[in-house]
C-alpha cells in the first residue's frame, strides 16, 4: 500500500521542462485581429493613393496633349456680305419704312425716293428689298439727297453669317479646310461649332502692307449653331480655337489662299 502511494506522489512530482525564458507567447485572438485590419488598412491607403497618382497623371497627359491639338487662332469678328439697296440717279430720300435690325421679306418696301432730275421714268419711286433680310444700317436719312448709286439701306442675309479672323502664316499652316473649330463670345451660351471653310488673301493693298504675314480665314457656323447665329449683330468679335485633330488628310489652309 504505501508503495502505491509512493508512486503516485513521485508521478505528481515529476518535472516538467520549462518555457524558453526568450520565448514569446502566441498573441490571443483579438489582437491578431487588430494587425490584421491595421495590415489591410494600409494596403487599403496604399492602392488610393497609387490610383490616385495614376489618375492625375493621366489628366496632366490629357490636358497637355489638349493644348498641342488646340490652337488659339486669335479674334474673329461676324461677318456679312452686304446688300445694297439704292438709286441709279441722284435723289431725295422722303421717307423710310425700315429700320436697323428690321427683317424684311423679298420685294418689301424699304424707303420712297424722290428723283432730283427729270427723266423719262417717274420722278417718287420706291426702292424694295431684292432679297430676304435683316437690315443692317440706314445709309441715307430722309430728307438727305443721295448720290448716284449710293447705298441707301443696307442689308444681309442671315443665313450667310460667317465669322472671320486674320491668322499669321505660321499658325495657318496647322490648319486645314473643313477643320472644326470653336467659337466663344457674347451673345452665344456657350462654345458653338464651326468649319475652316476658306482662306482669303488681301486683296485691298493697305491691307496686305498692314499685315503682310497674316491671312483671312473665314469659318461658317455648323446648321446646329446657326439659329443662335442669327441673332448676332455683325461686327461683333469673338475668340476662336481650332481642332486640329479634325479633317485630317483635308487641303492645307496655307495652300488653299
Amino acid at each position: 500500500m504505501t508503495t502505491t502511494i509512493d508512486a503516485a506522489i513521485d508521478q505528481d512530482q515529476s518535472p516538467t521542462v520549462p518555457e524558453s525564458p526568450g520565448a514569446t507567447p502566441p498573441p490571443p485572438p483579438r489582437h491578431r485581429l487588430r494587425r490584421a485590419l491595421r495590415v489591410l488598412r494600409t494596403v487599403v491607403v496604399v492602392m488610393i493613393l497609387t490610383a490616385a497618382a495614376v489618375t492625375g497623371g493621366t489628366y496632366v497627359v490629357r490636358q497637355r496633349l489638349a493644348e498641342r491639338t488646340m490652337v488659339d487662332t486669335g479674334t474673329a469678328v461676324l461677318t456679312a456680305q452686304p446688300i445694297t439697296v439704292g438709286s441709279a440717279d441722284a435723289a431725295v430720300v422722303t421717307r423710310l419704312l425700315a429700320t436697323e435690325r428690321m427683317s424684311v421679306t423679298a420685294g418689301a418696301v424699304l424707303a420712297t425716293i424722290t428723283l432730283t432730275a427729270d427723266g423719262d421714268g417717274p420722278r417718287v419711286q420706291n426702292l424694295r428689298a431684292p432679297a430676304a433680310g435683316v437690315v443692317a444700317e440706314i445709309n441715307v436719312a430722309p430728307g438727305q439727297i443721295a448720290r448716284a448709286g449710293e447705298p441707301i439701306v443696307t442689308l444681309y442675309d442671315p443665313a450667310k453669317l460667317a465669322f472671320e479672323v486674320d491668322v499669321p502664316l505660321e499658325t495657318l499652316r496647322k490648319l486645314r479646310l473643313g477643320m472644326t473649330a470653336q467659337v466663344t463670345g457674347p451673345g452665344l451660351p456657350g462654345r458653338i461649332e464651326t468649319t475652316l471653310e476658306k482662306v482669303e488673301p488681301k486683296v485691298d493693298k493697305g491691307q496686305a502692307a498692314a499685315a503682310p504675314d497674316r491671312l483671312t480665314v473665314v469659318l461658317r457656323p455648323d446648321p446646329a449653331a446657326l439659329a443662335t447665329v442669327r441673332t448676332l449683330v455683325p461686327g461683333l468679335r469673338f475668340a476662336v480655337v481650332v481642332d486640329t485633330t479634325t479633317a485630317v488628310g483635308g487641303t492645307p489652309a496655307v495652300n488653299s489662299a
